[in-house]
């Protein structure tokens, strides 16, 4: 009896036809009898191939010779050739049988750096047998398969399988018969000489087939094996076989088959590979082998099963977002928007670019329906996709489908603006501002989208100083790419931050993209920079590096225009060109190093320098970079990574909204928060300012919120507020007056001048906690009057309003004094004497205003606002009261030079932008009641209106107007972009005054 005859008898011995009857009789069914011989690369056998009643099937005879086709006895003609023909049998008892035969030579290992652990084709020889394409008679669509194998002893092998059968045959010889009941659109066979290990789980069997040099391994991977299968069947339902196997690949390649999955060699023995890449390949088991994916309209099944495998174990341990932030690394790195593509289009992982895409940005988009829909509907949605689609192809729309019958709401948008169209979000933070509403912190700002809208969930975040404020803000894809955001808070704001768990498919901004390895591959443009007369020894590396996309360029022929538009790949730390671009790098000791940095030049490249101590190892080292790209620095020593970091970058879109400011306690550094502190023991806090520096009011707030939450009765002192203008202040802290009438009893414009945006959120925020607020300052004309004529000016009844006594033996205060004056510009047409007579009338008059309420009120602390030149050095208002009450005070200063005894504290506050009101664009002056329009500003809002000089103003949106003090209060409550109607009285020729109205935008 020869061979093929016994493999038949076997067939029919271990599958009853009955058994596939029962599984599926609207199935074709292949019955497959093959024998192999290592020896000579070759594989014969025998298909038969059944099709249901009324059918046609294409049958695709790719990759194999035919030697004989026959349906019964009937000898059917197929050419030398032939690719596929169409079956269409006479009646359901016709069987299509094919014979044939192939040769498939060993096939080389290739390190495919753009795509690793692809490998095509199908390969038979002594070490191994791979065999998973176009090796057989196919049936185009899905069957039902019978496989038996003969093989060498020796050789275990294995297919899509619930069961394994092995006999013994004569001729040293095994055949291996594989029971699976289930259609498959492609069958496998791998066999190589295996120690094959088995446990049961429930009632699965977990398997092991690994050369024994690795058996070792086998007991790890079972166990995790267990684990996924248990993870997988609590989140998508029962495990669909009776088994898996784990199964080494002689081949660096590795593949997912249903009831298996196949692992390079290499990979097999990382250590990390159980707790990550074994779990994807069993998720897989589900997703592309239970449920096969519908390619023609996109390959789905990378990017969940990413999702649900390797990024669901870092979730697990709470670096979710840091894979999720890789994922956008990679995209940002290979995927230039001339190469992206839909994730329709993606059929199967092809190079770096298709893998960012169908792995990366696919898990991403499962990510964003999950956070969109929930937990709940996700997961069991999933469970229903798999069990509607058990063993048929399924496609976006389905899984759009399933997802909409579970939220319950049209989803046709999410998925068109993801996986139809291809694109990545790209955000702007602009306009942010920082306002202050009583006790309240309110934080606004614009979210910008550069190029295309989307519509999407933003995850904003304000960092407080002491907690966070959370937001998901909903950005509508039409009209406009421009969102407007106010957020509130209690405490002191302290940043911005959009989406710092990477919960959103987006363009990385550049301080969150790191320098790494993948930046280099993934550029089109990057060269390879020879060094200096070493042309020779790098000569086997610039040959490698050509065939990867480097152009290469001498040392000294590399330009400015180079360094700009390029990345550079620079052999040796000690390579002129590294040392002008990155400084002195330190001293590497490994076998190979590689360190990546930012492009100081080309913001979009980066610069990497790699080296080792055998030149000519480092080709074969550049090699292995290729498993290595989310890192930016590595090491290897003896072929082993030692180092493998990434420099540091943002986490999210971070913008700060109030510097946490530096502050200089002599002789010891501290920030504003530790100034507080310390100087919250004193009894009168002076806090400096420069009267037009937004900044310097922030901080002087600060230090009020800070001293209110930790004692409460606390007073402020302000140089801004004459004393008679004592009870205006008192009436609006209680709140018993508004501000517009505050504003206009105090003569706040008047007597002070300086925009009232200055200390208006000061005042709300005493006004919300009703804190007292000192009016420190003398007369105004009093002052004025010294500094023009002297103290001996003033008349009787002025004396009155001026203390009885003040120091003027500061020589100190008088030298400083001084030395300014000179250097004022009309310092020559006034009396300097006059002028230090004035300063010291001026700082004595706020020691003694705050003294009478110290005197009175012993139980509460002051904060002191005023200019800084009435505190440095405690010569201004500090010594003076002291002289006073004995209370003991600290000084804070906000900027101004560091000096010994300068103050206590000084603050470095950043710039801050005031938040100004809008203006007219007007020149006024007061006469009689009357506002009368002196000139114009450029560019005039109100002249473009039709407003001319002369013209009187009777009212602002029917607000009656009787001084310019009315226009500013109105025009407080305005913002930039507003409409206000003004009414002015003109005169008119011939026919004397009448009344027009203007509209104008401010």
């Amino acid at each position: 009896m020869n061979l093929l005859s016994i493999l038949m008898l076997a067939v029919l011995w271990v599958f009853p036809v009955s058994a596939y009857a029962l599984a599926d009789n609207a199935m074709p069914l292949n019955e497959l009898s093959v024998q192999i011989d290592p020896r000579d690369s070759s594989i014969k056998g025998v298909s038969r191939i059944s099709l249901p009643a009324g059918q046609s099937a294409k049958i695709n005879l790719t990759g194999i010779e035919v030697t004989a086709v026959s349906v019964g006895d009937r000898a059917l003609a197929v050419g030398p050739g032939t690719e596929s023909f169409i079956f269409t049998p006479d009646s359901a008892e016709d069987i299509l049988k094919i014979e044939f035969r192939a040769g498939y030579r060993p096939l080389p290992e290739v390190n495919n750096s753009d795509n690793p652990g692809a490998i095509k084709g199908n390969h038979i020889g002594p070490e191994g047998i791979l065999l998973t394409d176009n090796w057989y008679p196919a049936v185009d669509g899905a069957s039902l398969h019978r496989l038996t194998a003969v093989l060498p002893s020796g050789f275990e092998a294995i297919s899509e399988a619930d069961e394994v059968r092995v006999r013994e045959l004569a001729g040293n010889s095994r055949e291996f018969l594989f029971v699976f009941q289930h259609p498959l659109r492609n069958l496998t066979l791998i066999a190589g000489r295996y120690k094959v290990e088995m446990e049961r789980h429930g009632d699965i069997e977990i398997l092991t087939y690994f050369y024994a040099e690795d058996s070792g391994l086998s007991k790890t991977y079972r166990e995790f094996t267990g684990k996924y299968l248990d993870m997988y069947e609590k989140y998508l339902g029962e495990y669909p076989y009776r088994r898996f196997a784990a199964v080494e690949n002689f081949l660096s390649a590795g593949y997912s088959f249903p009831t298996f999955t196949l692992l390079g060699k290499d990979i097999l023995k990382m250590p990390f590979i159980p707790e990550t890449s074994l779990g994807h390949e069993v998720l897989h088991q589900w997703f592309g082998n239970l449920v096969y994916t519908d390619n023609k309209s996109g390959n789905w099944s990378e990017g969940l099963t990413t999702y649900l495998a390797d990024h669901r174990y870092e979730e697990l341990k709470d670096k979710g977002w840091d894979y999720r932030k890789q994922l956008l690394i990679s995209f940002g790195s290979y995927v230039a928007s001339e190469k992206d593509f839909p994730l329709r289009s993606f059929s199967g992982r092809e190079d770096r670019v298709s893998a960012a895409i169908g792995y990366g940005k696919s898990a991403m988009v499962f990510h964003m329906l999950r956070r969109m829909v929930g937990e709940e509907v996700f997961f069991s949605s999933l469970r229903k996709f798999v069990e509607k689609y058990r063993f048929r192809a399924a496609s976006w729309s389905d899984i759009r489908d399933v997802f909409e019958s579970g939220y319950g709401r049209d989803l046709e948008w999410f998925f068109k603006q993801w996986v139809e169209e291809s694109g990545v979000p790209e955000l702007e933070i602009n306009n942010l501002e920082l306002k202050y509403a009583g006790a309240k912190a309110v934080v606004s700002f614009n979210v910008d989208q550069k190029g295309k809208n989307y519509k999407l969930f933003l995850p904003v975040a304000v960092q407080l100083r002491e907690g966070e404020v959370r937001k998901v803000i909903t950005i509508e894809k039409e009209p406009s790419t421009h969102v407007e955001v106010e957020i509130e808070a209690e405490d002191t704001p302290v940043s911005l931050i959009i989406d710092d768990n990477y919960e959103l498919f987006r363009k990385l901004s550049g301080e969150e993209f790191p320098p790494v390895v993948s930046r280099l591959l993934g550029d089109d443009k990057k060269i390879f920079v020879v060094p200096q007369d070493k042309a020779d020894l790098y000569a086997e590396l610039s040959r490698f590096l050509e065939g990867e996309g480097y152009t290469e360029k001498k040392e000294q022929e590399v330009s400015y225009e180079d360094i700009r538009n390029y990345s550079l790949l620079i052999p040796g730390i000690e390579t002129s060109i590294a040392k002008r671009l990155l400084g002195k790098l330190e001293e590497q000791t490994s076998d190979f190093y590689l360190l990546t940095r930012e492009n100081p030049i080309n913001k979009k490249g980066v610069i990497t320098v790699v080296g080792s101590r055998v030149p000519s190892e480092l080709t074969g080292y550049m090699q292995k970079i290729t498993h290595y790209g989310k890192y930016g620095n590595l090491a290897f020593r003896a072929n082993k990574n030692i180092l493998k970091t990434v420099d540091e970058t943002e986490r999210g879109i971070r913008t700060v909204i109030s510097e946490n400011t530096s502050g200089v306690e002599i002789p010891r550094l501290t920030d504003i928060y530790g100034v507080i502190e310390k100087a919250a023991g004193k009894d009168i806090i002076y806090v400096g300012e420069g009267h037009d520096k937004f900044e310097h009011h922030r901080m002087q707030l600060q230090v009020i919120k800070g001293l209110y939450k930790k004692y409460k009765k606390i007073a402020i002192g302000m140089e801004m507020f004459q004393k008679p203008s004592q009870q205006a202040l008192d009436d609006y802290i209680a709140g018993k007056t508004d501000e517009k009438t505050f504003l206009k009893k105090s003569e706040y414009f008047k007597q002070w001048g300086y925009d009232y945006n200055l200390y208006r959120e000061i005042l709300l925020f005493a006004r919300a906690y009703k804190i007292p607020v000192i009016a420190l300052n003398i007369p105004k004309k009093l002052v004025s009057k010294v500094s023009k004529e002297g103290l001996r000016a003033l008349t009787t009844d002025e004396l009155r309003e001026v203390p009885e006594y003040y120091d003027i033996t500061d020589m100190g205060y008088y030298e400083r004094l001084k030395d300014s004056f000179e250097k004022h510009a009309r310092a020559k047409e006034m009396n300097f004497d006059f002028f230090y007579e004035a300063q010291v009338l001026w700082d004595e008059s706020m020691a003694r205003n705050l003294d009478e309420f110290v005197s009175k009120n012993p139980e509460y602390k002051v904060v002191v606002l005023a200019g800084e030149g009435h505190m440095t050095f405690g010569s201004g208002i500090p010594k003076r009261a002291f002289r006073l009450n004995k209370r003991e005070y600290t000084i804070i200063l906000n900027a101004g030079d560091v000096e010994k005894d300068i103050a206590d504290f000084v603050l470095l506050p950043s710039p801050v932008s005031l938040p100004e009101s809008p203006k007219l664009g007007v020149l006024m002056k007061d006469e009689d009641k009357k506002v009368i329009i002196n000139q114009f500003t450029p560019d005039s809002r109100a002249k473009q209106a039709g407003l001319r000089e002369n013209d009187i103003i009777l009212s602002l949106d029917d607000t009656p107007v009787e001084s310019v003090d009315d226009m500013r209060i109105f025009l407080l409550s305005k913002k930039k972009g507003d409409e206000i109607r003004v009414k002015v009285l003109r005169e008119r020729f011939l026919l004397g005054p009448g009344e027009r109205e203007f509209k104008v935008i401010l």
